[in-house]
């Protein structure tokens, strides 16, 4: 019996060391890839107008004040034709004072957020041909939406952005571990891209080109709590591309609390799990995905399911190493040191010291915790269909009450030449002066040169003398 039960260690312990060998060789070839090879040359030229946009923002019991910067944020960006919807599915019904925005509620929150951006897709602006989907506690840059419009090729059916972490009020480790843990992970999907793997929408800072999303059935068409994933499969299996680009970043807000960051950790990796379960089949067999990213999309799963084998081993090393002497000295202090080399190696991509150290020291203090929740919550995505967890977040001091008001701002908003009823809300930047609506490249012009859109005015008031030679070398042509 005893002996039988070492063999049952040793071979244990073997897969385990190999499984996290494949997927560490995996990870840091796909961060130096990151760091070495240049983005692929999809930019798509701005030609012609811009294309009609809807910002869908979804809510769910958020706190008032955080709902009212965001849409503070979104009210500033500069773009020629937009519409912000906020599809709120809260128990008590969010109150918006600005007649520019449009609040979509439904009876139930059947579907969780999936279901209500299904719900949001059947209301948006005939002339919408992108959806834009940015979760309600996350920030934006004013020329968000013309960073998002450089990928807009006709084979392109999704957009993802950069999601960073550290807008907390009040930041702790646990918040400064989830914004280390993100940048690593936006690394990574940086390098995925590059070297042409399976690369997806996470959920949140992405755009959706609103034909595809229609042709493959819409979104959420059956229950599901990652509803990100299963889109990306479905997009990728009709043949629509998926781009990544780090430059349109969303800023949003960390777990502070380590009951909300496991609960977190628990529905995204259940969730991949449950999606993988219903799709990888299919996915496998398409012939509009490449090998390589097929081949990616394994390796991609084993970084969420490797505590399937690894967590066991927990209750094997007393033996492993003081019975057996299975594991090499050596291999244990390389297979130690590999998470420092996973948090460090971002760092020459830009990302700051402390960020790195943080994330390598936190990495060892979850360990034992992570672990076991990630292996609980394989098993979940194994064998049931998890629902949606909410991740609570927190803010600083409250705002103000509970309305939203329209933000102050000294550049008028007008409705679309046409819009009437339920559109009539897609805004268009007008010239401070004359009221003109500016023309797409002037909103351009301010977005990309960064200049004050309060005084924001057309070409003609603007005076040709002083466009020309204010001009962003950026435009010209």
């Amino acid at each position: 019996m005893t002996a039988l039960f070492f063999e049952v260690v040793s071979g244990w312990e073997l897969a385990s060391i190999g499984v996290t060998l494949l997927i560490s060789v995996y990870l840091i070839v796909t961060l130096i890839a990151a760091i070495l090879r240049p983005p692929p040359d999809r930019k798509y030229p701005r030609g012609g107008q811009l294309p009609m946009v809807s910002v869908v923002i979804p809510v769910y019991n958020e706190p008032p004040e955080l709902v009212r910067a965001t849409l503070a944020a979104w009210k500033a960006v500069r773009y020629p034709s937009f519409e912000i919807v906020v599809a709120d599915d809260s128990t008590e019904p969010l109150t918006v004072d600005d007649p520019s925005i449009r609040v979509l509620r439904r009876p139930t929150r059947e579907g969780f957020k999936g279901g209500a951006l299904r719900n949001a897709a059947h209301h948006l602006d005939p002339a919408s041909e992108w959806m834009v989907v940015f979760d309600a506690d996350f920030l934006v840059d004013p020329d968000v939406l013309v960073r998002f419009t450089e990928h807009y090729a006709p084979d392109v059916g999704g957009v993802q952005g950069f999601q960073a972490m550290g807008r907390n009020v009040r930041p702790n480790y646990l918040s400064r571990f989830s914004e280390s843990f993100h940048e690593v992970a936006n690394t990574l999907l940086a390098g995925r891209y590059r070297l042409h793997g399976f690369v997806g929408v996470q959920g949140t800072v992405q755009s959706y080109r609103v034909e595809a999303v229609r042709a493959i059935g819409g979104l959420a068409p059956y229950s599901t709590a990652n509803e990100d994933l299963d889109t990306t499969f479905r997009l990728r299996k009709a043949g629509w591309k998926i781009v990544y680009d780090p430059r349109i970043v969303g800023r949003g807000i960390a777990p502070e609390r380590y009951g909300v960051f496991f609960t977190q950790s628990t529905r995204w990796t259940s969730t991949t799990v449950r999606e993988y379960r219903r799709h990888w089949g299919s996915f496998l067999r398409s012939p509009n995905v490449p090998a390589i990213e097929k081949i990616d999309s394994f390796l991609f799963l084993l970084t969420w399911t490797n505590s399937l084998v690894v967590t066991p081993t927990l209750a094997f090393l007393p033996w492993a190493l003081l019975g057996l002497h299975l594991i090499p000295l050596w291999l244990s202090v390389l297979i130690t040191a590999l998470p420092a080399v996973l948090f460090t190696l971002p760092m020459l991509a830009g990302t700051p010291a402390r960020v790195g150290l943080v994330g390598w020291v936190g990495y060892y203090v979850l360990l034992l915790p992570g672990y076991l929740v990630m292996f609980r919550a394989s098993l979940l995505g194994l064998f049931t269909d998890p629902g949606f967890a909410r991740t609570p977040k927190t803010v600083g001091s409250p705002a103000g009450a509970g309305s939203i008001s329209p933000a102050p701002s000294a550049t008028s908003w007008a409705g679309r030449a046409g819009a009437t009823g339920a559109h009539s809300t897609v805004q268009r930047a007008t010239c401070v002066s004359c009221g003109h609506v500016l023309s797409h490249r002037e909103v351009l012009f301010y977005a990309v040169g960064a200049l004050d859109v309060g005084v924001a005015a057309c070409r003609a008031c603007l005076g040709s003398k002083e466009w020309s030679g204010r001009r962003s070398p950026s435009l010209a042509g």
